[in-house]
């Protein structure tokens, strides 16, 4: 393991280490999650979710993309693995306890998120003003993946047109590339820094919900086993096991995001 993986590593245990538990607090919020590809609802807030629902709170899933571009295959078209998440999103809904008519799709294409980041911002504002949410959900702006942070970011500028509504950005992919993210070190490691010492990230507990939070993770299957369908020799990379592993964890993380207009 190297000397940044180790740093990462207890940078995390640091920022979760100060965290404050909002678990209670959170239950009786209602809430927007918005989610770049079907599973990243359950991997980042599949606990929260149930929680909520739970407590008869209202939860409305945003999905960004359909995810159809998360594989290439010559058996599997992008439009048929679209339908495929599609179905995958509403099975993992269900199991989260969340209604049919509390999914919304944007249909933004999947790896064309950033571009398309106005339109986002313009759609979230919209569905902010029609459901009037205590809480916004979305994966953290700080996230490698180009779709993750350009839904962080458009939360946040969406969020400018509701004062006082709470912003909270899940990790996915954030540990394994922050902090001393390439092209970003310092910066990053201030940020890290702000977190653990200002205590600025918040825990929701995932005990009583864990198993069915797995439960739900199973849905997403085409993420997490190569279909039978796939010909002998094609790649289909599934979830890596630190993805897995957070998403198995005793609580999930997330960072108060501050609404900016850019």
């Amino acid at each position: 393991m190297s000397l940044v993986t180790r740093f990462r590593g207890a940078a995390k245990a640091a920022i979760v280490g100060r965290a404050r538990d909002i678990t209670d607090a959170s239950a009786s919020r209602t809430a927007l999650v918005l989610a770049p590809h079907p599973d990243d609802e359950t991997l980042g807030c599949g606990g929260v979710i149930l929680r909520k629902r739970a407590a008869g709170t209202a939860v409305t899933i945003v999905m960004v993309t359909d995810g159809r571009h998360s594989h290439r295959s010559a058996v599997i078209s992008p439009d048929a693995l679209a339908a495929r998440r599609r179905e995958e999103l509403r099975e993992a809904a269900r199991r989260l306890h969340v209604e049919p008519d509390a999914i919304r799709w944007i249909g933004i294409e999947d790896g064309t998120v950033a571009a398309d980041e106005d339109r986002l911002v313009a759609v979230v504002e919209q569905l902010l003003a029609e459901l009037s949410p205590d809480e916004l959900y979305a994966t953290s702006a700080d996230e490698p993946h180009p779709d993750h942070a350009a839904v962080g970011r458009a939360a946040r500028r969406a969020a400018v047109s509701v004062p006082g509504l709470a912003v909270l950005e899940y990790p996915i992919w954030l540990w394994g590339a922050w902090p001393l993210r390439p092209g970003h070190r310092i910066g990053s490691l201030w940020g890290a820094a702000q977190r653990v010492l200002g205590r600025s990230a918040v825990v929701v507990r995932t005990d009583g919900y864990l198993n069915e939070k797995l439960h739900a993770l199973e849905a997403h299957r085409s993420q997490l086993t190569r279909p039978m369908e796939v010909l002998p020799g094609e790649e289909w990379v599934v979830l890596p096991e630190p993805v897995l592993k957070a998403a198995g964890a005793p609580a999930e993380v997330f960072f108060p995001g501050q609404p900016r207009r850019r």
